[in-house]
């Protein structure tokens, strides 16, 4: 009985190690576009939760830079995708937009939409190839 337990748990471990091999290969090629997406989602969400539109706009600037990474990053050939792409310019956009606010709260709203696409980024990757 201990020796089916055995033979069956390290046929186990071998199914899930070769498994989560091939899941790495898939996203291996985009691995800088995910890091990059999630440093401006970050940066966005620092920017969202600011209190005061001067401390915002420079969380913005930087938020922005990332997002421009991610999505040069995404059109990569090892990484190739078109919707995370996409994603990343539309928080450019966004955090654009933000810069310009000249208020808080519309500072707020378009940063709260650029963290969105950030995420949606990061989302996207997984179903590239």
């Amino acid at each position: 009985m201990k020796k089916k337990y055995f033979f069956t748990m390290i046929l186990l471990c071998m199914f899930f190690s070769v498994m989560a091999q091939e899941n790495k290969k898939v996203n291996a090629g985009c691995g800088m576009a995910s890091t990059y997406a999630e440093m401006a989602f970050m940066s966005f969400k620092k920017a969202y939760q600011a209190g005061s539109l001067d401390d915002a706009k420079v969380l913005l600037k930087d938020a922005v830079g990332k997002a421009k990474e991610a999505s040069a990053y995404s059109i990569i050939p090892d990484c190739n995708c078109a919707n995370a792409k996409n994603y990343a310019l539309n928080a450019v956009i966004f955090g654009n937009k933000a810069l310009k606010a000249a208020d808080l709260d519309n500072l707020k709203k378009w940063a709260k939409k650029a963290m969105d696409m950030s995420l949606d980024v990061m989302t996207a990757i997984p179903n590239c190839k």
